[in-house]
């Protein structure tokens, strides 16, 4: 249903930019003759190729993003083509497959810019070429994208942080976080926005980020370690999709209560440790609407020389009050 809704919305978007590029054609359009515009604008574009190259695949809330960035070419009939290094946040890989997109005449592209600057070259050729390209999920301001879709990543680290350190910690404590990658732009905005939140309480002790990498069981390992050494520890906050790795550990340990856990994206694991209690917090971003609005905005563009802008796709709140109300991502 979630799906359809969106398709109605696209349509009703695409319709609307039709009618205020139709100068004098007149508003009483009929509701078939409005769906036969459609279709037939979607009939002439169905040569349309666009890439979405994402950073990793190795979890649900990536393939979401994929499902969407799919179903926004099934609904605009062109031809969408996801792609994703074979591992996680390899720069070089990734660069070597935007340069093939480019090579190839894609129509546009969209991609996860998760580095400061590595990103900026390839996007350049795309630029020199005539290739639109739009950053989603993490963004790199500088790189030369047209326009990012996805969270505002440092104001969600506050939130996060802001309701920890307040709600669940009462002012007094020591925190780490754990980071799956800490040089990826995003997460650097996340931790920022919680250190910033950590500010505003003096009895708040900030003691390291640690690196728990792209694997569950891995990030369990560096969790434990971090936890040994500092026993001290009243908070584990995560910047990413494997803060689960952060309830398995409080839940194994059995220190729910004692050490409290945050962090982020809707997946299946981390709401069991909000519903058990494990875990106090966990922030939502919608993967599918990113990859599937990083469609949007370049056909758009590409179509009706619509301007680029950026969208955000929020940053949902879940805790134990709500949590039964939501769905996996």
């Amino acid at each position: 249903m979630f799906k359809k809704i969106l398709a109605i919305l696209c349509c009703a978007v695409l319709s609307i930019s039709l009618t205020a590029c139709g100068g004098n054609e007149s508003p009483e359009k009929t509701e078939t003759e409005s769906t036969s515009s459609t279709e037939s604008e979607h009939k002439e574009n169905s040569d349309m190729k666009i890439a979405v190259v994402l950073h990793a695949m190795n979890s649900s809330f990536y393939t979401k993003m994929a499902d969407g960035a799919k179903q926004a070419g099934a609904d605009l009939g062109i031809t969408v083509d996801v792609t994703s290094p074979t591992t996680a946040s390899n720069l070089s890989e990734q660069v070597s497959m935007l340069e093939s997109c480019v090579a190839a005449g894609y129509n546009g592209i969209a991609t996860v810019t998760w580095d400061v600057s590595g990103f900026n070259s390839v996007i350049k050729k795309a630029e020199d070429a005539g290739i639109p390209v739009v950053a989603f999920n993490m963004d790199a301001e500088d790189s030369g994208r047209k326009a990012f879709v996805g969270q505002e990543h440092e104001d969600a680290g506050y939130q996060l942080g802001k309701y920890m350190f307040d709600e669940v910690m009462n002012g007094e404590g020591k925190y780490m976080i754990a980071s799956c990658a800490p040089t990826d732009t995003a997460l650097i905005a996340r931790e920022a926005g919680i250190k910033r939140a950590a500010e505003e309480f003096p009895g708040i002790e900030y003691i390291s980020t640690i690196d728990i990498g792209t694997d569950l069981t891995g990030a369990y390992g560096v969790i434990e370690s971090a936890y040994l050494a500092h026993p001290d520890v009243n908070a584990i906050l995560g910047v990413d999709v494997f803060s689960e790795a952060i309830g398995n550990f409080i839940s194994a340990y059995e220190i729910s209560g004692e050490v409290k856990g945050a962090g982020f994206d809707l997946t299946e694991g981390t709401l069991k440790h909000i519903s058990n209690k494990d875990m106090q917090l966990t922030v939502g971003q919608n993967p599918y609407l990113q990859g599937y609005y990083s469609v949007i905005e370049i056909y758009v563009n590409l179509t009706h020389d619509a301007q680029f802008i950026n969208i955000g796709t929020g940053a949902q709140m879940v805790t134990i009050d709500n949590v039964s109300d939501v769905e996996p991502e």
